[in-house]
């Protein structure tokens, strides 16, 4: 399938499974309506549904595993626009949820969001071995919990109140960014039972990617204007938020970026090296994930 027709199947999949069609409040709805059917690149989904294609995972769970990563991505991303995280007054080139329908939709549009992603990734795995269950609901505890997403959130909020080197800039974005890619790496791994040095590489590839992918979100967010980048910017410096072009420095930040996409390719060869499964993993990185952060680090 080629990349343009795998991102309209994409957005079809994330409309069919919105929690909007649910929905019986009208102000819930249409958060969750704006919210579905306004996606961004959708690299994580675009990455679940690589993956799970190629463990051999049938179209139909392969869709519905895609939308819950996506899912709780659309979560956090209602949550951190909110007035007391980010402030923020546009995403994607359109106003955020609550400009337009308020606060407390925005609030019950993510939980609802998170909600659904749950159940579909129950739905996804309620056949296979308890085993794989497990072990899926053991990553979510750890990508989406203290550990990893909120953990990291939180962190972002203090930030201020931290040494606001480097280091604290990349732990936070491992924990925030490099936590969704983990779960839509992971999940659909699981079907493939890969031994614990591919979860390694893995482990490794996705810390790599989710850095990469922050740092270029960062020098967005100081170098472009809103227009630029779809969303509001200046927000980190505006609120002491982290980021690693203001930690530092741009060209730092550009050199940083670049070494970790060699860090990257390093891992995407060896694993290819290991077993064919994993060559969608090669043509993910140069096709989505090289292209967009190197377009920004340039």
């Amino acid at each position: 399938m080629n990349s343009s027709a795998a991102y309209l199947r994409l957005c079809d999949a994330l409309m069919e499974n919105s929690p909007a069609l649910l929905a019986t409040d009208q102000l819930l709805r249409d958060t969750l309506t704006l919210s579905s059917g306004n996606p961004g690149k959708l690299i994580r989904a675009r990455l679940v549904l690589a993956a799970a294609d190629a463990h051999g995972l049938e179209e139909g769970p392969a869709e519905r595993l895609a939308c819950a990563v996506e899912y709780f991505h659309i979560a956090s991303l209602l949550l951190d626009d909110l007035p007391c995280m980010d402030d923020a007054w546009t995403r994607r080139g359109r106003p955020c949820a609550h400009k337009l329908y308020g606060e407390s939709s925005a609030i019950l549009g993510a939980l609802a969001f998170i909600n659904r992603a749950y159940a579909l990734t129950g739905f996804v795995f309620a056949s296979h071995p308890a085993e794989i269950r497990l072990q899926a609901t053991a990553c979510l505890d750890a990508c989406l919990g203290p550990a990893g997403l909120v953990g990291g959130q939180a962190a972002d909020l203090s930030f201020a109140q931290s040494d606001r080197s480097a280091r604290e800039v990349a732990m936070i974005a491992a924990r925030k960014t490099g936590s969704l890619f983990w779960l839509a790496v992971y999940f659909p791994a699981l079907l493939g039972a890969p031994s614990q040095k591919e979860l390694h590489a893995l482990k490794a590839l996705c810390v790599y990617w989710g850095l990469a992918y922050q740092a270029a979100d960062d020098l967005q967010d100081a170098l472009l204007n809103a227009f630029e980048s779809g969303k509001t910017a200046g927000r980190d410096r505006a609120l002491t938020r982290p980021n690693l072009a203001h930690a530092i420095g741009v060209p730092a930040t550009q050199a940083r970026i670049a070494r970790l996409m060699e860090q990257s390719r390093r891992v995407v060869e060896r694993l290819g090296a290991t077993s064919q499964r994993w060559g969608y993993l090669g043509g993910f990185h140069r096709e989505f994930v090289e292209p967009m952060v190197c377009a920004v680090a340039a």
